[in-house]
Order: C-alpha cells, then structure tokens, then sequence
C-alpha cells in the first residue's frame, strides 16, 4: 500500500512540474502580436495567427491584415481565417482584396469565408466581382448560393 501511494503521488508530483513547466513557455497576447511583425518563421506566424484568431484577439488585426501580403500561402490562408474568426469589419476591405486579386485559390476561398463571417456590406458588390473573374469552380459555387441566397430563393 504504501508503495502505490509513493508511485501515486510521484505520479502527481511529475504531472505538476509538468503543467508549471507548461504555464511558463505559454505565450501572452502581446507576444503572438509582436510574432506577426517580427518573425519571418512560417511555422511561428501560423501558430500566432490560430492563436489570435481563437482567441478573438482584435489587438492583431492590423498584424493579421500585414500577413495577407505574404508571400506564402499558408501564411495567408490563416491570417484570412483569423481575421474571420475575429470578426472585426475593420478588416473586410484587406479580405475583400485578397478575395478579388490573390493568385491562390485556396486563400481566395478562406478571404471569401471569412467575409461572409464578417457580413459587411462592403462585401456584396466584391462578390459580384469576383463571381465574374472567378475561374475556381468552388468558389464560384458558393458565390452562387450566397447570390441565390440573396436573392431569396
């Protein structure tokens, strides 16, 4: 008995270091901001961009709207979602934008989601912008429906 109590609170005593060491490598707000302009690490600024998008960090919008000029798709597929899930409409001309002249399909299809998140007017005429120079068929489909959709039908 006195065995499993010492295994026991071993046991406790290593998944609390572990949760103190844990507490101390997480980081604040301000540092995934400061990642969005300092860090060039793809992996750095993807993380920084989920963080602050789950969170609905507002605070990171003008540094989310930045990475939707980087070179790198990933980058910018996540900072469009981010900048969704926040949901400012401070933002919905930076995703409009990415929406009409990105050459990535993929990320045009994360600004448009992330518009219709947002639901700022400023976006009904960019669809129909985009639904005529649009060449990606998922895209174009579900620029149709939020135009039947508007429609009424």
């Amino acid at each position: 008995m006195k065995r499993y109590l010492c295994t026991v609170l071993i046991v406790i005593a290593i998944s609390l270091m572990v949760q103190a060491q844990e507490a101390k490598t997480e980081k604040t707000a301000k540092e995934y901001i400061a990642d969005l302009s300092s860090s060039s690490d793809e992996k750095t600024l993807i993380e920084a961009a989920q963080w602050l998008g789950n969170k609905k960090e507002k605070d990171g919008v003008p540094g989310l709207i930045n990475l939707l000029s980087d070179k790198r798709d990933m980058v910018r597929i996540e900072s469009a979602v981010a900048l969704g899930l926040i949901g400012e409409e401070s933002a919905a001309d930076a995703l409009n934008n990415s929406l009409l002249n990105d050459e990535s399909a993929e990320v045009r299809y994360a600004a448009l989601l992330a518009t219709m998140k947002i639901g700022s007017k400023k976006s009904i005429e960019v669809y129909k912008q985009s639904k005529e120079k649009e060449s990606d068929s998922f895209i174009q489909d579900l620029l149709g429906k939020i135009e039947e959709k508007a429609k009424g039908k």
